[in-house]
């Protein structure tokens, strides 16, 4: 699922007429914006810094891009000139121009590979080949008259590289033409050109579009009654994903493509005035997240670059971080979607044996053939084995579940916490707790058991829950005793613990600490224990600590970035350190 951020600005925007477009620089970090038909700008996306920027007095027709193959920019200028420059250029006046006899619509960068300069009448060429052969170039219309390019894009299948193009035409129609593209000159292969039109039965029409190029290229349509299609670019065909939610189709819709089977989507706002970006998940149909807009732009330019959703404002190049999780919970999507009903609905042979084909402990076998839920099943077991204090067989069981009630969770956690038993170590002696949860003070064979039943607490920190429903259980069941020891051995595994956990855990780690603050905070508030102060004291610490080095790593990106970019660090004197002596005269 998709997570949205804080909304903040890149950089103000001069003219939105005349802005042009963002292309990705040689560094992920950093983007090229085309401002104007004048400016062009290089900015670093951590801190927003501009790093780097050129203006020239011939006008820019198109996004400049960086060329891999070149190490250069390109820009297009008045609508049949390139230039190609260095980073360390300063006038842009006076570079060598090249001149075409055909209008270039627009320039494409294709990776390690030279980037594709596509002509206005459809035509292409690899950027040296274009270059060398610009007074010669072929002005046969591939596109009509009566057509305009909406988008285009370069993608691969096997060791071949294709170009796609979306078109519109007078009536308003809209056309996908694929072709493959040689690979030394980068021109189009005619003879292997297909056309298809982009049509539904029903009296609607395609108020937003992307080409996707990733591992599956396929091209979205989004119609007026906010249903939408996608045509797979592999296998010619066609399938309809959903609804939309949340975003108003009256007008038009700017799509561009996230990552991990998600879309983001800026349009006019369905429910009240203003705009709205939709995150949208096209493999469940749904829409992940949304996040509301002041002002709505038509047409305006989206984009994804390096965990950050770009978006052409009305006034400004706005920057909006997010976060793609594989595990959240589908509670979450409740009531982001709506029921579509596909003509175009495949028929499985689904061929499933009578016999699980998964292996199954003797306690669910039984509620197996019953048909029971995973959730009902795991109320029914884990009960029952708790109460015959076997916490190995606990373990073992409970692995065996991905789906737990969170009623059973609160058990559980009250069952761990029993096996270690804290009762006899002071949880405000921070010294004592290490050596506690560490295992120190016991012989070898008693502190292997104690490790074993803090793994079992350990692993229900990673069991997915929904906040809202485990809230009232962890009131009524867990103790404050129980809360605040849960408090401190969370801040022990974040800060003194030496045991490895990736990002996720680490995640799930602050998660259980907002939740356990925000079940008891009446609690905390109303009890004037020294303990409880102690505990809540510490777990600020723990959060204060940890923040400031997040803050000391992002002062040293700068530096990090040119030692590991090559360029040359000066040493100012002035900066040296010195000493100020008073004298009395």
């Amino acid at each position: 699922m998709a997570k949205l951020h804080n909304y903040y600005v890149l950089c103000p925007l001069i003219d939105q007429n005349s802005f042009l477009g963002v292309s990705q620089d040689r560094d992920d970090e950093n983007v090229i914006v085309t401002l104007g038909r004048n400016v062009v700008n290089k900015f670093r996306l951590s801190d927003q810094k501009q790093i780097s920027g050129w203006t020239s007095k011939d006008h820019l027709t198109s996004a400049v891009i960086f060329d891999k193959e070149q190490e250069a920019y390109v820009g297009v200028f008045n609508r049949n000139t390139i230039k190609t420059w260095k980073e360390d250029s300063d006038n842009l006046d006076k570079i060598k121009k090249y001149k075409f006899s055909v209008n270039i619509f627009k320039l494409i960068s294709r990776g390690n590979q030279s980037s594709l300069i596509i002509f206005e009448n459809g035509n292409c060429a690899s950027l040296p080949y274009a270059l060398d052969n610009r007074k010669s170039y072929e002005n046969k219309q591939l596109i009509k008259e009566s057509e305009t390019i909406v988008d285009i894009a370069c993608y691969s299948i096997a060791t071949n590289d294709y170009i796609c193009y979306v078109t519109k035409n007078n009536k308003k129609t809209y056309d996908i033409i694929t072709c493959t593209i040689r690979e030394e000159l980068g021109d189009i292969d005619k003879s292997k050109l297909n056309k298809t039109k982009v049509s539904r039965p029903e009296d609607v029409y395609v108020v937003g579009e992307l080409i996707s190029t990733g591992d599956k290229p396929c091209v979205y349509f989004l119609w007026s009654d906010a249903k939408l299609t996608v045509y797979d670019l592999m296998k010619k065909s066609w399938k309809t994903i959903g609804i939309v939610p949340w975003i108003s189709t009256s007008s038009s819709v700017s799509i561009s493509w996230m990552g991990q089977d998600h879309l983001i989507l800026f349009g006019s706002n369905s429910d009240q005035d203003g705009a709205i970006i939709v995150a949208y998940n096209i493999i469940l149909g749904v829409g992940s997240c949304r996040y509301p807009m002041k002002m709505y732009s038509e047409n305006a330019k989206l984009y994804c670059f390096n965990g950050l959703i770009i978006l052409e404002a009305s006034n400004h190049i706005g920057m909006l971080p997010y976060v793609l999780e594989t595990n959240r919970n589908l509670s979450s999507l409740l009531g982001s979607h709506d029921i579509v009903d596909d003509t175009c609905a495949e028929i499985a042979d689904w061929d499933t044996p009578v016999e699980p084909i998964f292996h199954e402990t003797e306690e669910i076998r039984e509620l197996l053939k019953v048909g029971l839920t995973e959730r009902g099943m795991c109320t029914q077991v884990i009960p029952p084995l708790l109460e015959k204090g076997d916490y190995q067989k606990v373990f073992k069981t409970l692995q065996g579940f991905k789906d737990i009630p969170e009623s059973i969770l609160v058990v559980l956690l009250n069952y761990a916490i029993k096996l270690v038993n804290p009762l006899n170590v002071d949880i405000t002696n921070h010294e004592d707790f290490v050596k506690f949860c560490d295992c120190d003070d016991e012989s070898d064979e008693v502190k292997e058991i104690l490790k074993d039943k803090f793994k079992i607490l350990d692993y229900l920190f990673q069991i997915t829950f929904s906040d809202a429903m485990l809230i009232p259980y962890l009131r009524n069941d867990l103790s404050l005793d129980n809360a605040l020891f849960l408090m401190s051995y969370i801040s022990y595994l974040l800060v003194d613990s030496d045991k490895n956990f990736n990002a996720s855990y680490e995640s799930k780690l602050f998660d259980w600490c907002i939740l356990l603050m925000d079940a008891f905070y009446q609690q905390y508030l109303l009890t004037k224990d020294d303990k409880t102060t102690i505990v809540l004291n510490n777990t600020q610490k723990v959060v204060t600590s940890l923040i400031d080095k997040l803050i000391q790593v992002n002062s040293a990106l700068p530096l990090l970035h040119k030692i590991s970019s090559g360029k040359h660090m000066e040493n100012n004197d002035e900066s040296l350190s010195y000493a100020i002596e008073l004298i009395e005269i």
